[in-house]
């Protein structure tokens, strides 16, 4: 019978590779929180920015990273697959010990399994961690007087550019992708610093994510005017990734909508949109804000003190 230290010799932490995405999208498979921390992108688009580190034993992904709100103090997300989470609490306190285990980014719905984990001291993420969820068909019809405004933005942009028209990101147009990335540039923060490796990245090995995620490109005039890059999980649209030229008047709301609308035409079982969350951003976030979400889905860091 293996014993919880026999096991303990195979969490070896890595840094995730290409050849380990399948394995990363076979688990976040299994879990149905609909924040976007579990899902594919989520974890591979931002394994530089918080260190992400995967082991896997039992059946049971464990990634380790730094906490969402302080990335000096090491965490780790729920462990998914098989292992209960009292055992998987076992495991991460022998890892490191004499060490608190901290959980970060725990979604709400989630919270409960930490009931039977003694000395389990919980805290609620900033406001500025909480993602945005959208009703799916609001924003792929813009219909009511809520979308007023964005519909007019649309209805604007289409008769500027009457030929636009949204086209699947391949190998070939992620090139002209690139370009307007570069144009847009970034915010200078650590976080878009991040970002824009991230999506440096994903559009350089396009073919290495293509399989778990959904890319499209808006072109107008001949050129590219904006890109999305998106995945289906269950009954949720998570936008991972939205660029736009804005220089041209309702880019952005048309790549939204039309993107909302191509992939619920592609999934009918879809119900909503995860925009994730805003960064702390005032702008960003009242641009998600306009947008009028159904509700935020925040987030908890957990704490199981070493003497627990």
């Amino acid at each position: 019978m293996k014993t919880a230290t026999q096991t303990l010799n195979r969490l070896r932490f890595r840094t995730p590779l290409s050849s380990d995405y399948a394995t990363i999208a076979r688990y976040m498979g299994l879990i149905d929180s609909r924040t976007c921390d579990y899902t594919f992108g989520g974890i591979v688009l931002w394994a530089p920015h918080f260190g992400y580190r995967i082991a896997e034993t039992d059946n049971t992904l464990y990634i380790s990273g730094g906490r969402e709100d302080d990335l000096t103090v090491r965490a780790y997300a729920l462990p998914v697959g098989d292992a209960d989470l009292t055992r998987s609490v076992r495991l991460l306190k022998q890892q490191t010990p004499g060490a608190d285990v901290w959980f970060s980014a725990v979604p709400e719905d989630r919270l409960h399994l930490f009931a039977a984990i003694p000395g389990a001291d919980v805290s609620e993420l900033g406001p500025e961690w909480s993602d945005y969820l959208y009703d799916i068909r609001a924003m792929a019809s813009l219909s009511g007087g809520a979308m007023k405004k964005k519909r007019n933005h649309v209805n604007r942009f289409l008769a500027d550019n009457p030929d636009a028209q949204l086209t699947a990101l391949d190998g070939r147009n992620a090139a002209e992708c690139m370009e307007l990335l570069h144009a847009s540039g970034h915010d200078s923060t650590p976080t878009g610093i991040s970002e824009f490796a991230a999506v440096e990245t994903l559009l350089g090995r396009w073919s290495d994510f293509a399989p778990w995620l959904c890319g499209s490109v808006l072109t107008a005039g001949g050129r590219v005017r904006g890109f999305t890059v998106g995945e289906v999980k269950d009954d949720t649209l998570h936008v991972h990734i939205e660029k736009c030229d804005h220089s041209v008047a309702g880019a952005n709301e048309a790549l939204a909508s039309m993107f909302a609308s191509e992939m619920l035409g592609r999934n009918h079982h879809l119900l909503y949109v995860n925009r994730q969350d805003d960064a702390g951003d005032p702008g960003l976030r009242a641009s998600k804000e306009s947008w009028h979400p159904l509700r935020l889905l925040p987030k908890f860091n957990v704490m199981v003190g070493r003497r627990a």
